[in-house]
């Protein structure tokens, strides 16, 4: 199993490179729930260094695309050196024929959030010779197992971090203040959270960015306690530090790497960071009823 990360700034890079085996990173145009967009001067310089490191580079371009926003992606695909990326992150199965027409559908990993479930619709692109899908974040560890054991390809999952369980293409926060005829200030901020009335205690984090408005877990899902297992399964454990620093990654990827708890770190980040860390739904079914 090996570990990903995404990161906030490129001075970090060879600290971080210590812990992990490659990065995430990804430019507003195309990406989503960036921890920073990424011009093309520091997408080369990145390629560069990791190089140098022996590490891996990902970039995610995981917005859902409109025909116009598709071939921009087309072009900046082509103005890339994507032979040295290791691996092409998109949410789009338009973004993945429009790379398998340039030849690289062997660097597309297909990330649908919600939708690989089941051992079924993870394989579903098998035969076109990916090179992996997410898995889906709300989804027990006797699922997540049993899909691994049938896999036909890499499996990719996040492994830390607040989980994304809202999307909508729509910039919710700028039509609120739109419709008060007040300044949008928000954009593209990383500390705001939503605080529901009858769930005080359970703030939960939201970005708006180019792509629209995502709301988050309130508690940061750790699968520490499960890494012995878990590196029996997965190919690549992402390591998700949006909403936070690289400073918190230093802190938390060595736990990962050595695949050892040190409670009294994660008592410290959990007081700086102001966050709860659960495990997510690895023991939570999530079941849908129908009305009526």
């Amino acid at each position: 199993m090996k570990l990903l990360t995404t990161i906030y700034e490129l001075k970090h890079l060879e600290s971080l490179a210590s812990f992990v085996d490659g990065f995430i990173i990804g430019n507003q145009r195309f990406g989503t729930r960036l921890t920073k967009s990424y011009e093309d001067d520091e997408i080369f310089s990145m390629l560069d260094q990791t190089k140098k490191l022996g590490k891996e580079l990902f970039l995610v371009c995981n917005q859902m695309f409109n025909d116009e926003q598709l071939e921009a992606f087309k072009n900046w695909m082509k103005s890339l050196p994507l032979h040295q990326f290791t691996g092409v992150i998109v949410a789009d199965l338009g973004a993945y024929k429009a790379l398998e027409k340039m030849g690289f559908s062997d660097k597309v990993i297909y990330n649908p959030e919600t939708l690989a479930a089941n051992v079924y619709d993870f394989n579903f692109l098998s035969e076109f010779k990916i090179k992996g899908v997410y898995v889906a974040k709300e989804i027990t560890l006797e699922d997540l197992t049993y899909i691994a054991n049938h896999k036909n390809y890499q499996m990719f999952m996040v492994g830390h971090g607040h989980l994304n369980m809202f999307y909508s293409k729509r910039q919710l926060i700028d039509n609120f203040m739109n419709f008060n005829l007040e300044e949008n200030i928000y954009h593209e901020r990383q500390d705001l959270k939503i605080i529901e009335e009858n769930r005080l205690n359970e703030p939960f984090p939201i970005l708006e960015d180019k792509a629209g408005t995502h709301v988050f877990r309130s508690n940061v899902f750790s699968s520490l306690n499960h890494l012995e297992k878990l590196e029996k399964l997965m190919d690549y454990l992402v390591i998700d530090t949006l909403f936070k620093d690289d400073d918190y990654a230093l802190s938390v990827l060595p736990m990962y790497k050595n695949k050892k708890i040190n409670q009294s770190v994660i008592d410290q980040i959990q007081l700086k960071y102001d966050e709860k860390w659960d495990e997510g739904f690895f023991y939570k079914k999530t079941v849908y009823i129908p009305k009526g």
